[in-house]
């Protein structure tokens, strides 16, 4: 290791650990791409069903894509360089992309009826949200909780439009989560 690539790796440890302090909040552009996404997905159930697989599989693959590419590009803009965390994040939704997939199998072999499988899907963006925002991200606690309401209300209440009324309400709270981050960033940077 070179002397200015020992240096640069000394600032990254003395920055990551001040930084440690603070409280991440996450990039409120990923934020914002979900309320997009997630809405849409979740009234192809009631309206186009026969969509919804396609889209998720395009959304959630390129979402994931392009919310690595916004939170990579944001870390750049903001002067930080924390490689672990960045592989928690990593391991936590390349995990959770698994746990999509291990749970599509029964629906993919016909053991199990579209109906009764899809809303496993919810279940488990719930839990990933909500343990995202135990560990990683505060604000997605708050949208994990929502899906995981959301879940229970497919599952007990079967009312007309309930993918589109949880979509709405999931969008909601992710944007509540970006416009948090967003002001919490304005205020770090007014200090």
């Amino acid at each position: 290791m070179t002397h200015d690539e020992q240096i640069r790796h000394d600032l990254d440890y003395v920055a990551a650990a001040v930084r440690h302090q603070d409280h991440p909040v996450g990039t409120p552009a990923i934020y914002f791409l979900w309320a997009i996404l997630v809405p849409i997905g979740f009234a192809l159930p009631d309206f186009l069903p026969h969509l919804a697989g396609a889209y998720w599989l395009v959304a959630g693959i390129g979402g994931g894509l392009a919310s690595m590419w916004l939170g990579g590009r944001d870390a750049r803009l903001n002067g930080i360089s924390d490689r672990e965390l960045g592989r928690r994040y990593g391991l936590h939704w390349l995990f959770t992309g698994l746990a999509f997939m291990l749970s599509a199998l029964p629906l993919a072999t016909g053991k199990v009826a579209p109906a009764a499988a899809v809303p496993t899907f919810m279940l488990i963006a719930g839990l990933a949200y909500t343990l995202a925002g135990v560990h990683l991200i505060r604000p997605l606690l708050w949208s994990g909780l929502m899906m995981l309401a959301a879940y229970a209300a497919l599952q007990l209440l079967p009312l007309p439009y309930i993918w589109t009324i949880s979509g709405i309400a999931i969008a909601l709270s992710l944007v509540w989560a970006g416009i948090v981050a967003r002001q919490a960033r304005h205020a770090g940077n007014a200090q």
